[in-house]
Protein backbone atom coordinates (compact mmCIF):
# COMPACT_ATOMS: atom_id res chain seq x y z
CA UNK A 1 0.00 0.00 0.00
CA UNK A 2 1.11 3.87 -0.48
CA UNK A 3 2.79 5.24 2.51
CA UNK A 4 0.80 8.21 1.49
CA UNK A 5 -2.46 6.26 2.65
CA UNK A 6 -0.75 5.04 6.30
CA UNK A 7 0.10 7.85 8.22
CA UNK A 8 -2.50 10.70 9.34
CA UNK A 9 -3.51 13.11 12.09
CA UNK A 10 -7.06 11.76 12.60
CA UNK A 11 -8.62 8.23 11.92
CA UNK A 12 -12.25 8.60 12.12
CA UNK A 13 -14.57 5.31 11.90
CA UNK A 14 -17.81 5.70 11.17
CA UNK A 15 -19.65 7.94 8.49
CA UNK A 16 -22.61 9.08 9.90
CA UNK A 17 -23.99 12.64 11.04
CA UNK A 18 -20.97 12.26 14.25
CA UNK A 19 -18.44 11.10 11.70
CA UNK A 20 -19.29 13.10 8.36
CA UNK A 21 -19.52 16.65 11.03
CA UNK A 22 -16.18 15.63 12.53
CA UNK A 23 -14.18 14.83 9.19
CA UNK A 24 -15.65 18.34 7.67
CA UNK A 25 -14.83 20.36 10.53
CA UNK A 26 -10.89 18.89 10.81
CA UNK A 27 -10.76 18.79 6.77
CA UNK A 28 -11.54 22.80 6.93
CA UNK A 29 -8.39 23.50 9.26
CA UNK A 30 -6.24 21.59 7.28
CA UNK A 31 -5.76 18.25 9.19
CA UNK A 32 -5.01 15.22 7.23
CA UNK A 33 -8.31 12.91 7.99
CA UNK A 34 -9.05 9.55 7.01
CA UNK A 35 -13.00 8.34 7.21
CA UNK A 36 -12.99 4.71 7.24
CA UNK A 37 -16.69 2.92 6.74
CA UNK A 38 -17.61 -0.84 6.72
CA UNK A 39 -20.17 -0.15 4.15
CA UNK A 40 -20.01 0.77 0.21
CA UNK A 41 -21.39 4.71 0.75
CA UNK A 42 -23.83 5.42 0.12
CA UNK A 43 -25.51 2.95 2.06
CA UNK A 44 -29.18 2.82 2.74
CA UNK A 45 -29.88 3.23 6.09
CA UNK A 46 -33.55 2.60 7.75
CA UNK A 47 -33.86 5.87 10.19
CA UNK A 48 -36.75 8.69 11.15
CA UNK A 49 -34.15 10.74 8.76
CA UNK A 50 -35.47 14.10 11.16
CA UNK A 51 -33.22 16.96 11.52
CA UNK A 52 -34.43 19.08 14.14
CA UNK A 53 -34.63 22.85 13.50
CA UNK A 54 -31.27 23.58 15.98
CA UNK A 55 -29.74 20.40 13.64
CA UNK A 56 -30.24 22.42 10.48
CA UNK A 57 -29.31 25.83 11.81
CA UNK A 58 -25.55 23.99 12.83
CA UNK A 59 -25.05 22.42 9.45
CA UNK A 60 -22.19 24.06 7.64
CA UNK A 61 -23.72 23.66 3.80
CA UNK A 62 -27.44 24.30 3.28
CA UNK A 63 -28.84 20.99 2.44
CA UNK A 64 -32.24 21.93 -0.31
CA UNK A 65 -31.01 19.74 -2.71
CA UNK A 66 -31.62 16.32 -0.32
CA UNK A 67 -34.30 17.63 1.72
CA UNK A 68 -37.09 15.56 1.52
CA UNK A 69 -39.85 17.15 3.32
CA UNK A 70 -39.98 19.83 5.44
CA UNK A 71 -42.62 20.01 8.57
CA UNK A 72 -44.35 23.45 9.97
CA UNK A 73 -47.19 21.33 11.61
CA UNK A 74 -46.45 19.51 15.04
CA UNK A 75 -48.95 17.04 15.92
CA UNK A 76 -48.95 15.68 19.42
CA UNK A 77 -51.21 13.07 20.97
CA UNK A 78 -51.25 11.40 24.68
CA UNK A 79 -52.52 7.59 24.81
CA UNK A 80 -54.15 7.83 21.04
CA UNK A 81 -56.44 10.44 23.13
CA UNK A 82 -56.06 14.15 24.14
CA UNK A 83 -54.29 16.17 21.12
CA UNK A 84 -51.79 18.90 21.11
CA UNK A 85 -51.07 21.30 17.38
CA UNK A 86 -48.68 23.60 16.82
CA UNK A 87 -47.73 25.72 13.73
CA UNK A 88 -44.59 27.49 13.26
CA UNK A 89 -42.91 30.05 10.91
CA UNK A 90 -40.28 27.59 10.28
CA UNK A 91 -39.48 24.06 9.42
CA UNK A 92 -39.28 22.75 12.99
CA UNK A 93 -37.92 19.68 11.20
CA UNK A 94 -36.61 18.64 7.75
CA UNK A 95 -36.82 15.17 6.25
CA UNK A 96 -34.12 13.26 4.80
CA UNK A 97 -32.97 10.04 3.43
CA UNK A 98 -29.41 9.03 5.88
CA UNK A 99 -28.33 7.70 2.35
CA UNK A 100 -28.16 11.17 0.83
CA UNK A 101 -27.59 13.17 4.49
CA UNK A 102 -24.80 10.78 5.19
CA UNK A 103 -23.24 11.00 2.26
CA UNK A 104 -23.44 14.62 1.41
CA UNK A 105 -21.04 15.37 4.54
CA UNK A 106 -19.02 12.78 3.59
CA UNK A 107 -18.65 14.71 -0.16
CA UNK A 108 -18.13 18.05 1.59
CA UNK A 109 -15.18 17.01 3.83
CA UNK A 110 -13.82 15.30 0.72
CA UNK A 111 -13.61 18.48 -0.74
CA UNK A 112 -11.48 20.34 1.88
CA UNK A 113 -9.20 17.22 1.29
CA UNK A 114 -10.10 14.25 3.78
CA UNK A 115 -9.23 11.10 2.55
CA UNK A 116 -12.15 7.90 2.45
CA UNK A 117 -11.89 4.22 2.39
CA UNK A 118 -15.13 2.55 2.35
CA UNK A 119 -15.89 -1.17 2.81
CA UNK A 120 -13.50 -1.29 4.79
CA UNK A 121 -13.71 -3.38 7.70
CA UNK A 122 -12.31 -1.97 11.01
CA UNK A 123 -10.33 -4.88 12.84
CA UNK A 124 -8.82 -3.41 15.81
CA UNK A 125 -8.27 -0.43 17.61
CA UNK A 126 -4.73 -0.27 19.63
CA UNK A 127 -3.83 2.92 21.35
CA UNK A 128 0.28 3.79 21.88
CA UNK A 129 1.84 6.17 24.02
CA UNK A 130 2.62 8.02 20.45
CA UNK A 131 0.53 7.18 18.40
CA UNK A 132 -3.19 4.76 17.26
CA UNK A 133 -3.12 2.15 14.82
CA UNK A 134 -5.65 0.87 13.20
CA UNK A 135 -5.81 -2.36 11.41
CA UNK A 136 -8.24 -2.96 8.37
CA UNK A 137 -8.67 -5.67 5.57
CA UNK A 138 -7.12 -3.04 3.43
CA UNK A 139 -4.25 -2.58 5.24
CA UNK A 140 -2.60 -0.70 8.85
CA UNK A 141 -3.20 2.94 9.57
CA UNK A 142 -1.14 5.39 12.00
CA UNK A 143 -2.71 8.53 13.76
CA UNK A 144 -2.23 11.11 16.21
CA UNK A 145 -6.05 10.81 17.37
CA UNK A 146 -8.69 8.06 16.75
CA UNK A 147 -12.47 9.44 16.85
CA UNK A 148 -15.08 6.15 17.40
CA UNK A 149 -18.15 7.16 15.38
CA UNK A 150 -19.45 3.53 14.87
CA UNK A 151 -22.70 3.62 16.11
CA UNK A 152 -24.32 2.10 19.24
CA UNK A 153 -21.66 -0.80 18.92
CA UNK A 154 -18.67 1.21 18.61
CA UNK A 155 -15.52 -1.08 18.46
CA UNK A 156 -13.32 1.95 18.95
CA UNK A 157 -15.29 2.53 22.19
CA UNK A 158 -15.10 -1.29 23.35
CA UNK A 159 -10.87 -0.97 22.40
CA UNK A 160 -10.41 2.43 24.23
CA UNK A 161 -11.94 0.63 26.97
CA UNK A 162 -14.81 3.40 27.21
CA UNK A 163 -18.66 3.35 27.63
CA UNK A 164 -18.88 -0.29 29.08
CA UNK A 165 -22.25 -0.46 30.28
CA UNK A 166 -24.09 1.67 28.15
CA UNK A 167 -28.04 2.77 28.87
CA UNK A 168 -29.81 1.76 25.80
CA UNK A 169 -33.64 2.20 24.67
CA UNK A 170 -35.07 0.16 21.47
CA UNK A 171 -36.65 1.57 18.59
CA UNK A 172 -38.71 -0.44 15.73
CA UNK A 173 -38.70 1.41 12.61
CA UNK A 174 -39.93 0.78 8.74
CA UNK A 175 -40.66 2.79 5.35
CA UNK A 176 -44.24 2.72 4.64
CA UNK A 177 -45.25 3.05 0.75
CA UNK A 178 -48.66 3.48 -0.47
CA UNK A 179 -50.18 0.10 -1.99
CA UNK A 180 -52.98 1.48 -3.97
CA UNK A 181 -54.49 4.66 -5.32
CA UNK A 182 -56.82 4.79 -1.98
CA UNK A 183 -53.49 5.40 0.12
CA UNK A 184 -53.03 9.28 0.44
CA UNK A 185 -49.61 10.84 1.42
CA UNK A 186 -50.52 14.30 0.60
CA UNK A 187 -52.61 14.12 4.45
CA UNK A 188 -49.04 13.71 6.07
CA UNK A 189 -47.06 16.66 3.81
CA UNK A 190 -45.57 19.01 6.00
CA UNK A 191 -46.58 17.73 8.93
CA UNK A 192 -44.40 15.91 12.43
CA UNK A 193 -46.79 13.49 14.21
CA UNK A 194 -45.80 12.18 18.22
CA UNK A 195 -47.88 9.85 19.48
CA UNK A 196 -46.82 9.57 23.07
CA UNK A 197 -47.64 6.33 25.38
CA UNK A 198 -48.39 4.34 22.81
CA UNK A 199 -45.66 1.78 23.42
CA UNK A 200 -44.84 1.72 27.38
CA UNK A 201 -42.35 4.15 28.26
CA UNK A 202 -42.00 5.71 24.69
CA UNK A 203 -43.73 6.82 21.63
CA UNK A 204 -44.61 6.35 18.12
CA UNK A 205 -43.99 9.03 14.68
CA UNK A 206 -44.37 9.42 11.55
CA UNK A 207 -42.09 11.82 9.43
CA UNK A 208 -43.17 12.81 5.77
CA UNK A 209 -41.18 12.25 2.96
CA UNK A 210 -40.68 12.59 -0.67
CA UNK A 211 -42.90 9.31 -1.85
CA UNK A 212 -43.52 7.29 1.31
CA UNK A 213 -43.95 7.79 5.22
CA UNK A 214 -41.07 6.38 8.06
CA UNK A 215 -42.70 4.83 10.88
CA UNK A 216 -41.20 3.85 14.17
CA UNK A 217 -42.17 3.25 17.72
CA UNK A 218 -39.42 4.09 20.38
CA UNK A 219 -38.85 2.87 24.20
CA UNK A 220 -36.58 3.88 27.03
CA UNK A 221 -36.97 0.56 28.64
CA UNK A 222 -34.04 -1.42 27.65
CA UNK A 223 -35.66 -4.57 26.43
CA UNK A 224 -39.89 -5.09 25.43
CA UNK A 225 -41.53 -8.04 24.37
CA UNK A 226 -43.47 -8.13 21.44
CA UNK A 227 -42.47 -4.99 19.82
CA UNK A 228 -43.76 -5.72 16.27
CA UNK A 229 -47.34 -5.83 18.05
CA UNK A 230 -46.91 -2.52 19.03
CA UNK A 231 -45.56 -1.48 15.80
CA UNK A 232 -48.42 -3.21 14.39
CA UNK A 233 -51.54 -1.93 16.54
CA UNK A 234 -49.87 1.80 15.85
CA UNK A 235 -50.42 1.56 12.37
CA UNK A 236 -53.69 0.44 12.69
CA UNK A 237 -54.54 3.29 14.76
CA UNK A 238 -53.23 5.44 12.37
CA UNK A 239 -55.43 4.25 9.40
CA UNK A 240 -52.07 2.68 7.87
CA UNK A 241 -52.43 -0.64 8.15
CA UNK A 242 -54.71 -0.90 4.77
CA UNK A 243 -53.52 0.82 1.42
CA UNK A 244 -50.20 0.91 2.90
CA UNK A 245 -47.00 -1.32 2.68
CA UNK A 246 -44.37 -1.56 5.08
CA UNK A 247 -40.67 -2.42 3.62
CA UNK A 248 -37.04 -2.51 5.58
CA UNK A 249 -38.77 -3.06 8.94
CA UNK A 250 -35.58 -2.78 11.11
CA UNK A 251 -35.06 -2.87 15.12
CA UNK A 252 -32.09 -1.63 16.93
CA UNK A 253 -30.37 0.10 20.52
CA UNK A 254 -30.76 3.83 20.96
CA UNK A 255 -28.11 4.82 23.27
CA UNK A 256 -29.61 6.88 25.45
CA UNK A 257 -27.85 10.26 27.41
CA UNK A 258 -27.41 11.71 30.28
CA UNK A 259 -24.58 9.92 32.15
CA UNK A 260 -21.29 11.58 33.47
CA UNK A 261 -19.04 9.30 31.48
CA UNK A 262 -15.68 9.58 30.35
CA UNK A 263 -15.87 10.10 26.58
CA UNK A 264 -12.11 10.35 26.37
CA UNK A 265 -8.86 8.58 26.37
CA UNK A 266 -5.25 10.22 25.53
CA UNK A 267 -5.57 9.76 21.99
CA UNK A 268 -8.87 8.66 21.34
CA UNK A 269 -12.59 10.15 22.15
CA UNK A 270 -16.13 9.35 20.74
CA UNK A 271 -19.07 11.48 19.33
CA UNK A 272 -22.76 10.67 18.34
CA UNK A 273 -24.52 7.39 19.43
CA UNK A 274 -20.98 5.70 20.15
CA UNK A 275 -20.87 8.30 22.80
CA UNK A 276 -24.17 7.48 24.18
CA UNK A 277 -25.81 11.03 22.39
CA UNK A 278 -29.16 10.53 22.02
CA UNK A 279 -32.17 12.15 23.48
CA UNK A 280 -33.38 10.53 26.87
CA UNK A 281 -37.06 11.05 25.58
CA UNK A 282 -37.00 11.08 22.31
CA UNK A 283 -33.92 9.10 21.21
CA UNK A 284 -33.18 11.56 18.40
CA UNK A 285 -29.46 11.80 17.99
CA UNK A 286 -28.17 13.53 14.66
CA UNK A 287 -28.04 16.95 16.04
CA UNK A 288 -26.04 15.33 19.27
CA UNK A 289 -23.87 13.42 16.85
CA UNK A 290 -23.56 16.53 14.76
CA UNK A 291 -22.44 19.12 17.48
CA UNK A 292 -20.56 16.43 18.76
CA UNK A 293 -18.28 16.42 15.91
CA UNK A 294 -17.92 19.49 16.21
CA UNK A 295 -16.64 19.68 19.61
CA UNK A 296 -14.14 17.39 18.81
CA UNK A 297 -12.80 18.62 15.76
CA UNK A 298 -12.45 21.84 17.97
CA UNK A 299 -10.75 20.45 20.86
CA UNK A 300 -8.22 18.04 18.69
CA UNK A 301 -7.25 20.95 15.95
CA UNK A 302 -6.38 23.34 19.22
CA UNK A 303 -4.67 20.06 21.00
CA UNK A 304 -2.29 19.23 17.73
CA UNK A 305 -1.98 23.12 17.18
CA UNK A 306 -0.11 23.26 20.74
CA UNK A 307 1.25 19.95 20.11
CA UNK A 308 -0.07 18.87 23.35
CA UNK A 309 -3.18 16.41 23.11
CA UNK A 310 -5.78 17.22 26.02
CA UNK A 311 -8.72 15.45 25.02
CA UNK A 312 -10.07 15.79 28.55
CA UNK A 313 -11.27 18.94 27.49
CA UNK A 314 -13.56 17.66 24.76
CA UNK A 315 -15.49 15.14 27.83
CA UNK A 316 -15.61 18.23 29.50
CA UNK A 317 -17.39 20.55 26.84
CA UNK A 318 -19.61 17.51 26.23
CA UNK A 319 -20.74 17.26 29.92
CA UNK A 320 -21.40 20.98 29.98
CA UNK A 321 -23.24 21.49 26.75
CA UNK A 322 -25.04 18.27 26.12
CA UNK A 323 -25.08 16.03 28.98
CA UNK A 324 -25.35 18.25 31.94
CA UNK A 325 -29.35 19.31 29.84
CA UNK A 326 -29.93 15.48 29.27
CA UNK A 327 -29.99 15.20 33.05
CA UNK A 328 -33.18 17.82 33.01
CA UNK A 329 -34.59 15.64 30.17
CA UNK A 330 -33.88 12.25 32.05
CA UNK A 331 -36.48 13.75 34.99
CA UNK A 332 -38.85 14.96 32.62
CA UNK A 333 -38.96 11.43 30.57
CA UNK A 334 -39.40 9.55 34.19
CA UNK A 335 -42.38 12.05 35.08
CA UNK A 336 -43.97 11.61 31.35
CA UNK A 337 -43.46 8.04 31.04
CA UNK A 338 -44.92 6.67 34.52
CA UNK A 339 -47.83 9.10 33.92
CA UNK A 340 -50.35 8.51 37.14
CA UNK A 341 -54.05 9.35 36.44
CA UNK A 342 -54.05 12.19 38.23
CA UNK A 343 -50.35 13.68 36.16
CA UNK A 344 -52.42 12.57 32.81
CA UNK A 345 -55.27 15.05 33.29
CA UNK A 346 -52.83 17.33 34.32
CA UNK A 347 -50.77 17.40 30.95
CA UNK A 348 -54.21 16.73 28.69
CA UNK A 349 -55.32 19.84 30.73
CA UNK A 350 -52.83 22.39 29.72
CA UNK A 351 -50.23 22.81 26.67
CA UNK A 352 -47.77 24.18 28.65
CA UNK A 353 -45.55 20.81 28.04
CA UNK A 354 -46.48 20.65 24.78
CA UNK A 355 -45.57 24.57 23.90
CA UNK A 356 -42.44 24.01 25.96
CA UNK A 357 -41.44 20.60 24.03
CA UNK A 358 -41.84 22.12 20.51
CA UNK A 359 -39.81 25.21 21.74
CA UNK A 360 -36.65 22.58 22.76
CA UNK A 361 -37.05 20.79 19.17
CA UNK A 362 -37.05 24.13 17.54
CA UNK A 363 -33.74 25.07 19.70
CA UNK A 364 -35.46 27.91 21.24
CA UNK A 365 -34.62 26.31 24.82
CA UNK A 366 -33.19 24.01 26.98
CA UNK A 367 -34.75 20.97 28.88
CA UNK A 368 -33.34 22.52 31.73
CA UNK A 369 -35.51 25.54 30.69
CA UNK A 370 -37.90 23.44 30.10
CA UNK A 371 -38.17 21.52 33.58
CA UNK A 372 -37.77 25.19 35.47
CA UNK A 373 -41.24 26.36 33.05
CA UNK A 374 -43.08 23.65 34.11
Amino acid sequence: MNNTYTDYDVIIVGTGPAGGMCAYELSKRNLRVLLLEKEKLPRYKVCAGGLTKKAVDILPEDIRDIAENYTFNTHLTLNHRWRFAKTTSFPIVTMVMRDKFDYFLVQKSQAYGASLLDQTRVNSVEEFPDYVLVTTEKGNFKSKVIIGADGVTSLVARSLGLRKKPKLGVALEGEIFPNNDSANLSIYDGSLQLDFNVIPKGYGWIFPKRDHLSVGVFTTLPRIKEIKRYFSFYLERKGLAKNYICCSLVGHQIPIGGRDEILNTKRGLLIGDAAGLADPITGEGIYFGLRSGQIAAKVIAQSLTRDCLLLDEYTQKVRNEIIADFKFASYIAKFFYNLSFFTYNLVRKTNKFSEAFVRVVAGEQSYSDMFKNI
